[in-house]
């Protein structure tokens, strides 16, 4: 009995632990450090109206700094734990091709259907717009903690982690270009200030040695969409085809002249005569032309 309570206590008390608090520690404010680090040169280059961010609400302005866009919506719970606007994330309160950005940090590890959180995404974002996907990698330490203390409901460790190939085939299969990949967060999954200060050499050689030790999976997509222009079709004009078709290759090209010489032919075995370069309605009888001949004679 005094296990079980003891238990239900440590359970109690990590599972009221959100992420947003998490954030608020020294191993997450190391993590926000680094996620801005990686995000200004992108969000410095990115325009428009207005823009959404789903989950981790506090450390939206401080991510959000470089961002040139004037409206920033955010959803997700606040310090208290109280949701500021309570909202379905499968079914966003936004109107479709209205966003010019969408930020998921950790929207897609935390939800039961993370498919319809991309399908709502990619429905509020304008062509050609921004999402980012910040969420944790399990191909790392941090992939390996969550294996082990995944089943306590305890931020960071909670929920279900996806791999950067796996976001990045729902991203294309939605029409969602790749642009940019980054990882970031190399240091040990231990939330002790002396470690996390002393772990700069560690980060830089897991950086460069290790980059699949990695804490966070940041990808940038863009939305492709071909416009359907339409195309008139062009009218052609066929020729109607006479009744009699006068061949134009090959013997029928000489076909008059066979005629002709076939006619010339057949005269000239005939017992009439006809005088070239006279032309007669009828031919002249040999024996009348004897005839006459020689009464002149005579």
């Amino acid at each position: 009995m005094k296990i079980t309570k003891k238990f239900k206590k440590y359970h109690h008390l990590h599972h009221s632990l959100s992420l947003d608090a998490w954030y608020s520690t020294a191993l997450g404010q190391y993590l926000v450090e680094q996620i801005k680090s990686r995000l200004d040169s992108v969000l410095a280059t990115s325009f428009g109206y207005y823009a959404v961010q789903l989950g981790c609400i506090n450390q939206s302005a401080e991510l959000m700094q470089q961002c040139r866009i004037n409206h920033v919506f955010r959803f997700g719970q606040g310090d208290d734990g109280q949701q500021q606007v309570l909202i379905d994330s499968s079914s966003l309160p936004v109107a479709s091709d209205s966003t010019d950005l969408v930020v998921l940090m950790h929207s897609l590890s935390q939800s039961k259907d993370p498919h319809a959180i991309l399908r709502e995404a990619n429905r509020v974002l304008i062509p050609d717009g921004k999402l980012i996907i910040i969420d944790f990698n399990p191909v790392s330490f941090w992939g390996l903690r969550h294996m082990l203390q995944g089943w306590l409901d305890d931020a960071p460790w909670a929920g279900h982690y996806y791999t950067a190939g796996r976001l990045n085939d729902w991203a294309s299969l939605l029409g969602f270009d790749q642009l940019h990949q980054f990882k970031c967060g190399f240091i040990p999954p231990f939330n002790y200030p002396n470690l996390i200060a002393r772990s700069r050499i560690l980060s830089k050689f897991s950086e460069r040695w290790l980059k699949f030790s990695a804490a966070l999976n940041i990808l940038v997509f863009e939305k492709n969409t071909i416009p359907l222009t339409p195309i008139r079709q062009r009218w052609v004009k066929r020729q109607v085809l006479s009744p009699v078709v006068r061949p134009t290759v090959g013997r029928g090209l000489n076909l008059e002249k066979s005629v002709k010489t076939r006619k010339n032919t057949q005269v000239l075995n005939s017992p009439c005569i006809s005088i070239p370069y006279i032309s007669f309605s009828r031919s002249i009888d040999i024996s009348r032309l004897n005839m006459t001949t020689k009464k002149y004679d005579k």
